[in-house]
Parts: structure tokens; sequence; C-alpha cells
């Protein structure tokens, strides 16, 4: 096999404050061949400003990240996919590099970049909390079943990939990516509206938690 083709993937909802500075990020890192902004309804300019931006768009009506992931994946060829939230600051080429390197290199199958956690153990992390961070190269093929799988819906799509390679005995390394976090949903829409949507995307990771645990049939 030669040098795989990476496509970057940014789901997208209401991000036009920041959309521009992840695209350039990614356009910086030599690794990556084709970025795609999937716009998942958005009400704002981030399709116009990713398409300003070099990226190819997708726009489509609102189904979550999920769905967004998922018709970025099947809109390419690319050997591997790298997803990145769209609300990342401090974010650059070195760090989308360094979490698409286990991949290329075969020594995983699945990397996931975490954000913070300041000196916690990669390895307490990857054994003890659950890892649900949006910064992660896997493989296409690999993703396209995870994406078929019913428990695969909007935030729930992180605790499937998770479940997904433990399942398959895929490899996973993470990635530390000092210097990097996300515009919390409490200053992007208000206090109450972001508290409102945070608690919404944690009853949906549960959620998919419970299906996955009584379904082991995949």
């Amino acid at each position: 096999m030669g040098t795989p083709v990476i496509a970057a993937i940014i789901p997208a909802y209401n991000e036009e404050k920041n959309i521009a500075s992840v695209i350039r990020a990614l356009k910086g890192s030599a690794s990556i061949s084709e970025i795609i902004v999937v716009d998942d309804g958005s009400r704002d300019d981030t399709a116009r400003l990713a398409s300003l931006e070099g990226a190819r768009v997708i726009r489509q009506a609102n189904i979550g990240k999920a769905g967004a992931m998922a018709a970025g994946a099947r809109s390419t060829r690319a050997d591997i996919l790298f997803f990145a939230d769209a609300d990342l600051v401090g974010f650059t080429s070195k760090h989308a590099s360094a979490v698409v390197d286990p991949v290329v290199r075969g020594v995983a199958g699945m990397s996931v970049g975490i954000r913070g956690w300041g000196r916690i153990p990669l390895w307490v992390m990857q054994h003890c909390v659950p890892v649900i961070g949006g910064e992660r190269a896997i493989l296409r093929e690999h993703f396209l079943k995870i994406a078929a799988h019913r428990a695969a819906v909007r935030y729930g799509i992180e605790t499937v990939m998770n479940a997904y390679c433990a399942r398959h005995r895929i490899p996973v390394i993470l990635v530390r990516m000092h210097g990097v976090s996300l515009i919390r949903k409490e200053q992007k829409i208000g206090w109450a509206a972001g508290f409102c949507a945070r608690l919404r995307m944690f009853g949906q990771i549960v959620r998919t938690e419970l299906i996955l645990l009584f379904n082991r049939n995949w």
C-alpha cells in the first residue's frame, strides 16, 4: 500500500466565528489531502466562510454531529479520516499531524486527540474515564461500519467509536494536544441555552452507553 490519502472532516453547526481558523490549521498540515466541512443546517455564514477558505462544503438539514460525520465520510474515498470539531481554540497543523500519525504508521486503527486533563497519565484516561474527544483519526473502512450502528446518532458517535474499537480489538492511541481547548456552549449561545445543550449532549452519551451495554452483537 502506498501513502494513505487523508481527508479532514469538520461537522459544523452555526460556527461562522471559528470555522476559518480550524480550516487554516488543517491546510497547514502536509498530511491532509482534502478538507470537508459538513454544514449541518447552520443558520449563519458557516458554509460561505468555509468555502472561501478552500474547504469542500456539504450542506444538509440538521441531523446532528454523527450524521454530519457520516455524510463527510461517504463523500470521500480517502483511506483515513480525521475528524475535528469546528469550535477549537489553539488548534494548529502540528496537532492535526500528531493525531493522524499513529494511524498513518499503522500502529493504531484509531487515534484520539486529548484536550486538557493536565498531568493525568494517558493510561488512566484510556482505561478509567470515557474518552469523547472530537479530534480523531480512523481508517475509513472502520468508520463506515461504526456509522451504520443504530446507536451512532448525534453526540453518541464517539462512544460508539470507542466501543467498536474495543470489541474488535483495534488498537487506539491517545495523543495530547497541548494548548487546545473548545469554545464552551455557554459562550456561544448564552448560559441558559448552553447549559441545556450540554445536558442534552450528556443525555445522548448516556443513552448510547446503555444501548451498547445491551447490544453486543456487532
